[in-house]
Formats: structure tokens, sequence, C-alpha cells
């Protein structure tokens, strides 16, 4: 009988095998880490610089569980763990990267102990007084612990699929629905005439507002503004972009005789995008309900929005952190099975963040099980 079973072989599940050597990952996919190589756009930002206390606003969901975690397994421990593991590390304005920028670096150095992966998905999990029997479609594996580290539904075609949920639920544990996060975002309407125009934003929901660089694609937007609010984003739902705020009786008075899509701080093109018909005319002919209707379409510009879940990096929503110790990732439900990465009910911000979460709850659920 093995001691550990880790099911997932991603960020999470590599993590604690480097720290559990003798354990065994239940991976679905060919290789493990398909979701590890596309983070921070290849180049594996897997954590932030910066103090604990730092950290804690970039993350959404029970802020005393977060903390818990985070002051156990530190961004600073991260980075000692993945020397010794091999990888130097490259700090770009806040973000750690692996020098010279290569995620299969990371993947590297987190499979270079060899760990025994078995290819496989669950088809049954039991639960015996002592021990837990999984079962795939060609094998059956019996263990004293289990690390669900899954994920949630983020990048399916990597892996995560959804399928931990349904393993914990037969387990007793229950879900928070589960919604796409750190994803570009589809509008309604769209500002395709725009594609390829790098702007900063600010998305409003409600009072809620979130601040940073966005790129204008064909279905929306992309980039960290777009990423850092989509966790809001239960399907599609009203919001307002904030492009530049624009007072149009100061421009009447020294542009008068310009264009507006030319007289305001926008790339033309998207100013044309947003302002339609308007952008084309000059300043001086606006009549004063064209010109509040162009103020609220460039600090207000209203659309329905959409996470696309295709590119999602991370997941809102997952097995309630109630029903999760923080001391050691243990289940409060069923004796011996942990939990750790994404599948948890904690999503965050872009920047390292949900890698310093995944690394995190990974070593304190192998901390734990080591010290048996």
């Amino acid at each position: 009988m093995n001691k550990t079973l880790i099911i997932g072989g991603g960020a999470a599940g590599l993590y604690a095998s480097t720290l559990l050597p003798d354990a065994v990952i239940l991976e679905g996919n060919e290789g493990c880490g398909r979701k590890l190589l596309l983070t921070g756009g290849g180049r594996c930002n897997y954590t932030h610089s910066g103090t604990v206390q730092d950290f804690l606003p970039h993350y959404h969901g029970s802020l005393p569980f977060v903390r818990k975690v985070l002051y156990s397994h530190t961004n600073t421990d991260i980075i000692s763990h993945m020397k010794e593991l091999g990888i130097t590390p490259s700090e770009e304005n806040g973000k750690i990267f692996p020098k010279g920028g290569d995620a299969a670096s990371v993947l590297k150095a987190l499979t270079k102990h060899k760990p025994r992966i078995i290819q496989g998905k669950v088809s049954v999990i039991e639960k015996t007084e002592d021990a837990f029997l999984v079962k795939t479609d060609s094998t059956a594996i019996k263990a004293e612990n289990i690390i669900l580290a899954t994920g949630g539904i983020a990048y399916p075609r990597t892996g995560s699929d959804g399928s931990g949920y349904h393993i914990a639920t037969l387990l007793g544990h229950s879900v928070t629905p589960p919604h796409p996060a750190l994803s570009a975002l589809s509008l309604l309407p769209d500002l395709k005439e725009a594609e390829g125009v790098s702007t900063e934003i600010t998305i409003k929901k409600g009072k809620t507002r979130v601040t940073g660089d966005a790129v204008i694609t064909r279905r929306g937007i992309s980039g960290p503004a777009a990423e850092n609010f989509s966790y809001l984003l239960n399907g599609k739902e009203d919001i307002a972009i904030e492009f530049c705020k624009t007072d149009i009786s100061t421009l009447r008075k020294d542009k008068g005789a310009m264009l507006l899509k030319n007289a305001i701080p926008l790339p033309p093109r998207l100013a044309s995008a947003l302002l339609g018909d308007l952008g084309n005319r000059k300043i001086a002919s606006l009549s004063s309900s064209d010109a509040r209707k162009a103020e609220i379409l460039l600090s207000a510009f209203p659309c329905k929005a959409e996470a696309i879940a295709a590119s999602a990096m991370s997941t809102a929503g997952g097995i309630r952190t109630s029903e999760i110790n923080p001391d050691t990732m243990e289940s409060k439900l069923c004796k011996g099975l942990y939990f750790a990465g994404d599948i948890i009910d904690v999503d965050a911000d872009c920047g390292g963040y949900s890698l310093t979460w995944a690394f995190a709850t990974a070593f304190i659920a192998s901390h734990t099980i080591a010290s048996l």
C-alpha cells in the first residue's frame, strides 16, 4: 500500500511530490504540467516579490484561510525551494520568473526526482477505515493518504476538467459553483475595429473597480485588467469600462476644429470603435446631448461582458474552505484526504499569485503527511 497518492500532476501535485518523493502521482494526461507550461506566457511567473501582507489583497476567498496558508509557506520559501531544485529566480517588476524565462525549466525542476507517475483517471474512489481505494480503467491503487490536486475548470484541454469536484463530493464535500477566472473577456458590443490596440482601462461593476493594461481583441479584451476582473463575472453581466475621462466643453474651447477622435488621448482606431459617427465630427459641431453621450462612451462604455472559459488560467469557486483545515490542508470531513491548488475555493490576480497558492497549499499538505 502506498502512503500517499497525489491525484493530479499539475503545479500543486508536482510541488507536493518534490517533498514526498515516495508519493505516486495519478495523472489523466500523457504528461504532467501541461498548464504550467502555459503560465506567464510560457515563461512561468511562479511567484511575486513583497511581503505576505502585500499579497493578501490579490486573493479572493476567505481571508483568514488565505492568510494562514501564505504565512505557512511564503513566497520567500517558494523561491528557496525552487533554488534547491535548480531554478535561479529573475525579477521583473515584482514578478518572479526562472532565469532564462522558460516554463519548461520549472517543469523539469519539479520532476527531476523522477516521481512515479501512473496515467489514468479516477473511475471509483472508496474510503475504508484506514485507506483509500482508487480505481481507474486499468488499475487499482491503495493509499493511506490522498492529495487532491486536480485543479478547477480552467483550460480543460490541459486536464483541469472539474473532475476533482466529483471526487470530493463522493467523499462528503460540498462545492461552491465554479466559474472561470484569470480570463480574457468577451464584450457585447465588441470593439473588433480596434483589435490589437493596447491601453490602460478601468473596468467597473457596481462599486468594484479594476484598473490595468488591456489589449482589444476580436471578441473583447485581454490583458491584466480583464484577467483580474474576470472572477467577478458569472455568466454575461453588465459592466462599464473607462477608457478616458474627457470634458468636451474644454476641448471645444481649445480644439473645436478637430475631429473628436483625434482630440482625445486614445488611439484613433479605438476612439472610432467607441464613438462611432461621433468620433468623425468636429468638436465644435457637437450638440450638448452629443457631447454628453461621447463623454459617457469614453468614461463608462456600457457593455455586457463574460469570461472566456477556454482562455481561463484559474477558477473561482471550488471546495469550500470551511471544510478544510488550513494548518494541515486536511479535510475536516474525511481523514487522510488533503487538498492543494486551484480546486480550493480561493482564486487570485495574475502576477504569480495563483502559482504561489498552488505551491503553498501543496507544501502544507505534504509537510503534514511527511510528519505522520
